[in-house]
Order: C-alpha cells, then sequence, then structure tokens
C-alpha cells in the first residue's frame, strides 16, 4: 500500500492419464461441470437456454436437427454454429470464419477493430448445402456454404453490402436476401442466383416502418411472415400473401422487457413452432432465450396461452428424451487443434502459439497494453456465474512479459506474472491496481470469478505452496457496443510485452465451472490449532481464515494485513483470553479516514465485544496505535476481526493483542469549555477535530485548553480514543446533533 490511490492489489503420457481420470470424476459430478446446463433433466428446461453471450440467433431445422448461427464480431475464428436435437441441449459445431481481410486493423496493426467484425448471421439450406450470409462490418455482403456446418466453409462476396441480411429459400428453391438498418425505417428485399453467388434484378421495399432491422422471414400456410427487431425495444412481425410482400400488416409479438428482440421462428418435425431471439441481459451479453409459438388469427405470437408476449425462464422442452449436451468450456489442451470454445481476440499471429501436446504455449507479443493485445485467446464468460481458472508455468518467461487471465470486454482487466521484478499483478483498464512482490514459484494459478447476478468480477492467485488469494478489489462488470467489444465479458488467456521478447508460458489447463471457485478441489479440514494467548502480540498475517483481505511487505517488518474494505474480515482460530480481557490495542495504518475494527467472538455475526476506530494516518505505512475497551469475553473463542467503514480501502493492521485490565481512564471533570472545543475559542469546528486527531496519533500530548481534557471525552466513557474522534466526525456532518454524545 505505497498511495492513497490503489486497487487490490509433466509428460503427455501423465498429462493424457489425469485428464482421464478428471473426466470419469466429472461424469459423476464430483470435480466440476463445464458450462450452465439449460435441461433440468425432468421434462423441463430453464432459460436461456445458452447463458452466455449468443446474440443476434438465426435458427433453421434440416431433418430432426437445429442449427444456430450467432454473431461473434471480431473474434476469429468467427461465426459460430452449433447444433442441437431439442432446441435446449446444443453443442458448437464449427465457424465459418477462418480470418478477416481487409483491414490491418483485424491484425492489431495501426488500430484494433473491437466491435467490428460480424454482425447478425442468417442460416439457411437448399439441396445438401448450408448457407450463412454475413455482412462484415465496412465490407460487402458474404455468403459462406458447405455441405457441413463443421467445414471446410467457402464464400461468395456479394457486389453490395445488406445490412442485416435475412437469407430465405423459396419452396421452389429461389432465394432471397431481405435486409435494412434501424436508420433507414425500411426492410428492402433482392433476389440471389440459383448459385447464391451473386444478385439478380433489382432491390425494393418490401416493410416501411420505423427504426426496423435484424429481418427474419418464414413461410406458414402459404403466408410469408417477416419478423424484424426495434433494438431494445421489441419484436414485431409483418404478413404478406407474396413473398415481395406488400407487407402492409404489422403485429408486436414481445416487448424487450418481458421477451427480447432480434429473432424469428422455427418448425418442429411435428408441425409446432417455437420463437427464438435474444435479450439484452448486462455484463453477460445477449443470450439467445426460446419459447413456444401461439398461433392467434394466423399470428405466431410469443408465449403460451395465457402469456403472450412473455418468454418464460422455465418450459417443458420442445422434444423429450434427448441427451444433455451443453457446449465445450474447459480445456486440458493435449490434443492437436484448440476446441471449438476458443477464439482469438483478432486474427492470430500464429507464429506466437502452438500446442505442444501437454500445453497450450504462448509466445510474448508486443503490444503495449492488453487492450491492444494480440494473440489473447478467449472465451465466453458463463452465466449466471462462473469460475475460470488456468495453471500456467512461467518459467521460460523474459523480463516485460506479462502472461495470465484477463476479462476482456468493457470494463476489463487481468490477473498475470511479470518478471525482473517477477510479481504477481492485477490490472483494471490497463493499470495495475495491485501487486504481490517477492514470488519465486515459476508454477502458478490464476483465476477469474464472473458474477453476473451482481456484476463483480474477482481475481485471485496461487501457487503449489499456498491457497487461493484475492487480488485488488472487484471490478463491476459492464456491456458497451460502442466503445467495446460489443459482446459480453469474456475470458482470455494473454501474454504481451510492451517492448517484445521471445518469452513464452505454458498454460497447462483452462478448467470452467458455473459456481466461482468451484473448480478448486476441497482442502482436507485443518485440525484444531494449539490455543493462543490473547495477551502475546499477534501478528495479523498469521490468521487461520480470511474474506477480501491479502497481505504485504510492512514497513514495520514482517507483513501486515491490506486492501481492507467494508465487510472483509479475519479470524483468528483457539484464542485464550483467560478469566477476562479489558481493551484492545493494534497498529493500524490508513492512507484514507480508516473505519471500524469489530471484535466478535466464534462467528461473523457472534457476540461484539468492541469496537475499535481506526483513524486516517496519511500513508498506507505510516502506524500509529490504536485502542478500545472490550467487555464480556473471557475462556477460548474463534477471533473474529470484521472490519466496516465506507467505499474504498480502509487501513492495514500490523498486529494486534488484548490486555486483561481496562484502558485507564482519562481524568475527566466538569469541562471548563464546551465539550469538543479543544482550542478554547469557545465553538465546536473542524479546528477541533484536527486537534483531537492530532491528539489521538501522538503529535500533540495535550490540548491547547490547558489541563482539560475533559473537553475532548465526547462520549463520556472516560477515556479519549478513536470512539471520540468517529462521535466528531458524525457532529460535524450533522449526523448527531449535540455533545457530548454516547454511543
Amino acid at each position: 500500500m505505497l498511495s492513497t490511490w490503489r486497487r487490490k492489489s509433466g509428460s503427455g503420457l501423465r498429462k493424457t492419464i489425469a485428464f482421464l481420470l478428471v473426466l470419469c470424476l466429472s461424469l459423476s459430478q464430483m470435480v466440476f461441470v463445464y458450462a450452465w446446463q439449460s435441461d433440468n433433466e425432468d421434462g423441463t428446461f430453464n432459460n436461456p437456454m445458452l447463458f452466455a453471450d449468443y446474440p443476434d440467433p438465426s435458427i433453421i431445422r434440416v431433418g430432426n436437427d437445429f442449427y444456430l448461427a450467432s454473431s461473434t464480431f471480431v473474434n476469429v475464428p468467427g461465426l459460430v454454429i452449433l447444433k442441437s436435437q431439442d432446441l435446449v441441449n446444443w453443442e458448437l459445431a464449427g465457424h465459418c470464419i477462418t480470418s478477416f481481410t481487409g483491414n490491418n486493423a483485424y491484425n492489431m496493426q495501426g488500430g484494433v477493430k473491437y466491435g467490428g467484425g460480424c454482425f447478425a448471421p442468417s442460416i439457411a439450406y437448399k439441396n445438401g448445402t448450408f448457407y450463412v450470409v454475413v455482412t462484415i462490418n465496412g465490407e460487402n455482403t458474404r455468403i459462406y456454404y458447405a455441405k457441413d456446418v463443421a467445414g471446410p466453409w467457402n464464400y461468395s462476396q456479394l457486389s453490395g453490402s445488406y445490412f442485416d441480411p435475412a437469407l430465405f429459400i423459396e419452396d421452389d428453391g429461389t432465394p432471397y436476401l431481405a435486409y435494412g438498418g434501424a436508420w433507414q425505417n425500411k426492410i428492402s428485399m433482392i433476389q440471389l442466383n440459383s448459385s447464391l453467388s451473386a444478385t439478380t434484378g433489382s432491390s425494393r421495399t418490401i416493410l416501411s416502418y420505423n427504426n426496423v432491422e435484424g429481418s427474419h422471414i418464414a413461410k406458414h400456410n402459404g403466408k410469408y411472415y417477416l419478423f424484424n427487431a426495434v433494438p431494445a425495444q421489441r419484436l414485431v412481425c409483418s404478413r404478406a400473401s407474396n413473398i415481395w410482400g406488400p407487407y402492409g400488416e404489422t403485429t408486436t409479438l414481445c416487448t424487450a422487457g418481458k421477451g427480447g428482440h432480434q429473432g424469428g421462428i422455427v418448425d418442429l418435425p411435428d408441425g409446432s413452432y417455437w420463437g427464438y431471439l435474444h435479450q439484452d441481459d448486462g455484463a453477460i451479453g445477449r443470450p439467445t432465450r426460446i419459447c413456444p409459438i401461439t398461433w392467434q388469427n394466423d399470428w405466431p405470437m410469443f408465449g403460451r396461452p395465457g402469456h403472450i408476449g412473455q418468454v418464460e425462464s422455465t418450459y417443458t422442452k420442445p422434444i423429450q428424451n434427448k441427451p444433455v449436451k451443453v457446449p465445450a468450456a474447459s480445456d486440458e489442451f493435449n490434443g492437436n487443434t484448440l476446441g471449438l470454445q476458443w477464439m482469438w481476440n483478432h486474427n492470430p499471429d500464429n507464429s506466437k502459439w502452438s500446442l505442444t501436446g501437454s500445453a497450450l504455449r504462448l509466445k510474448a507479443t508486443t503490444a503495449s497494453d492488453f487492450w491492444n493485445a494480440r494473440n489473447s485467446l478467449t472465451q465466453k464468460g458463463q452465466g449466471l456465474t462462473s469460475s475460470g481458472t488456468i495453471k500456467i508455468d512461467c518459467s521460460a518467461m523474459q523480463p516485460g512479459d506479462i502472461c495470465g487471465l484477463g476479462m476482456l470486454g468493457d470494463p476489463r482487466g487481468y490477473i498475470a506474472v511479470t518478471k525482473d521484478p517477477k510479481r504477481i499483478i492485477m490490472s483494471e483498464e490497463d493499470s495495475v491496481k495491485a501487486t504481490v512482490n517477492n514470488i519465486t514459484a515459476n508454477i502458478l494459478y490464476f483465476r477469474v470469478d464472473m458474477n453476473f447476478s451482481n456484476k463483480q468480477a474477482k481475481f485471485y492467485w496461487k501457487d503449489d505452496s499456498r491457497d487461493w488469494q484475492q487480488l485488488g478489489t472487484s471490478i463491476t462488470m459492464g456491456f458497451d457496443w460502442q466503445y467495446g467489444t460489443f459482446q459480453g465479458e469474456q475470458y482470455a488467456i494473454m501474454n504481451f510485452n510492451p517492448s517484445g521478447s521471445s518469452g513464452y508460458m505454458d498454460v497447462d489447463w483452462f478448467r470452467l465451472n458455473d459456481v466461482p471457485g468451484g473448480s478448486t478441489p476441497t482442502p482436507s479440514p485443518t485440525p484444531t490449532p494449539s490455543p493462543r494467548s490473547a495477551f502475546t502480540q499477534i501478528e495479523a498475517e498469521s490468521y487461520d481464515n480470511q474474506s477480501g483481505i491479502q497481505t504485504e511487505t510492512c514497513t514495520e517488518g514482517g507483513e501486515d494485513v491490506g486492501y481492507i474494505e467494508n465487510g472483509d474480515y479475519v479470524v483468528y482460530n483457539n484464542v485464550d483470553f483467560g478469566s477476562g480481557a479489558g481493551s484492545f490495542q493494534t497498529r493500524i495504518a490508513s492512507a484514507t479516514s480508516g473505519g471500524n475494527i469489530e471484535i466478535r467472538l466464534d462467528s461473523l455475526t457472534g457476540p461484539l465485544v468492541g469496537t475499535c476506530a481506526v483513524l486516517g494516518t496519511g500513508d498506507w505505512q505510516t502506524f500509529t496505535a490504536a485502542t478500545c475497551s472490550v467487555s464480556g469475553v473471557s475462556g477460548k473463542h474463534d477471533l473474529y476481526l470484521k472490519f466496516t467503514g465506507g467505499s474504498g480501502y480502509l487501513f492495514n493492521i500490523n498486529w494486534f493483542k488484548f490486555t486483561s485490565g481496562s484502558i485507564t481512564p482519562t481524568p475527566t471533570s466538569t469541562p471548563q469549555y464546551p465539550v469538543g472545543d479543544l482550542n478554547g475559542d469557545a465553538s465546536v469546528d473542524a479546528i477541533d477535530y484536527a486537534l483531537m486527531k492530532l491528539y489521538l496519533l501522538g503529535s500533540i500530548q495535550d490540548f491547547p485548553v490547558e489541563n482539560d481534557l475533559a473537553a475532548g471525552d465526547l462520549n463520556l466513557d472516560g477515556v479519549i480514543d478513536e470512539l471520540d474522534f468517529s462521535v466528531f466526525n458524525k457532529y460535524l456532518l450533522g449526523v448527531i446533533q449535540k455533545l457530548p454524545y454516547s454511543l
């Protein structure tokens, strides 16, 4: 804590055998699950069926299988295709885009293209071939085609750029393209040739409607249904008896608040229909949801009868008795290809990475910071909570390398190891907020927890000799389509060096669990420690358990406990208070206004035996004494020190101890001056407040009101201490109206 403004800081065969053991255990639900599972395995499912950022969905059915295409923006490989047998259980099938061309920014040369890339694809099928149309931002529209969605994919490039294109193939095989952006207030259509390689004829306006885009087309009982999003507002549907319109009738299917937008419908083998759309969902992005379609007056209304216009959280599955599947997430990196869950943040530099057979080797790329670093390997954050963990070997890194695990989005952050000096750092928005020095291990573990329910992300590290420690404060996750990545928060394995380097790190594995920290093995029970005396000096860093804090080098020797925030705590097991303690003494430092230490017994909500107020000392390493009285404590207890105060970091603790007697009261008498008037000017104001602080810090031995220390006993407890300072603060802020004041 060096300044006021800061943030918290084997062989391939053996690995294959270990992986098989992990896999077997995972199947019995003893280690970790891979990702969000929508299927409840009782005939029902929960929305979203994909609890991650799968925006702009386009879904078709071919035979008994369903296929979904989704936007991936600038990530490579891009334009993901998923496959399902029941619309609920999905697996990754492939990607259409292997790289982006036409702009060096896709190679992170001369700029970046976050938020660019591919938007709103549309998938269709004709005569044994899959087609996916997409308009790469700023370029002409492409139509990708393949016999198998797993690839390989080729593409034809059209002569024009068609925004949010919808590909529809008529019963007679004639293909059409509907398109339009919200600023145009219309949807147009153009016909394609039979090979879907070029347009033919002229475009026509088929719908005039304010702010519509994101088109999809379906045909049912001889009528054509055109679906459009009014972004972030609603999903509308227009119908006509001819593919060219006029689509003169329009109805709202659902609003974004209860359903979503950017969607359409898909038919099932039994002739029924289900709707699909994405819903804006904050930091996780825009997950895809599905719901049954209820036909009313030949309109495909989203929702079941009695709940029209609503996409509910739970439904009976559209098709029963299909196997549970989820998109891949965890990866042991022991194959010869990357898993389909992985996408590079831009076109990768393929000379900078490889698979060794037992690890992912990621060489340092030259970049000024995380945002501009090429070859960050990403995958989607998972709802509702998820925890991504990597194990790395950093023995081959070079000075200046920054390698670890990041959270890519807006905002962004990472936890990483550096060399010379070798330390662990936590960064937010490419600014280092916390560090841990004196790192010697080469095998390190990094973890990023994403909690999308409270929008908080936390960063952790460990090595083989110590358990997980949080580094830095939480980051509030967000979503920014304009200046961010246009995606939900992503995990990112990264290695960069601002000055260039030939160093590398080996990533042994990445594991994801849907419970923060769930991928960490449960530790063996810790034996009950021998009693420690409450009346000897207890080093603050000798805790048995903690939440939210971390240790750091202390200028008074050894380490202190720092990075303390409101609600954090430390626990010291089996502390012996003998026949009773009367006071608590500690060494504290604070570059802010401090806070309070609640002294509790046996649990975080156990008996409160004292509260010690902590003042600011001007710096995180300027230590001074703080004392308070305690009562009602004797015998052996687990001691909980709970920290409370305002926002941000509060204070550091070096050590503490208890004394058997109470604090010697400062002699009191009827003061000559009003309580709180410490300089004798007949008023109680900020000058007196400053004098109180100087007195408690030991900078002055008495007040200007000679021999009248009683003026400083604001709470009438017979002693001048931090509680009086707390009362003074409340009085000046108007929280209390008069002095003295009893706490």
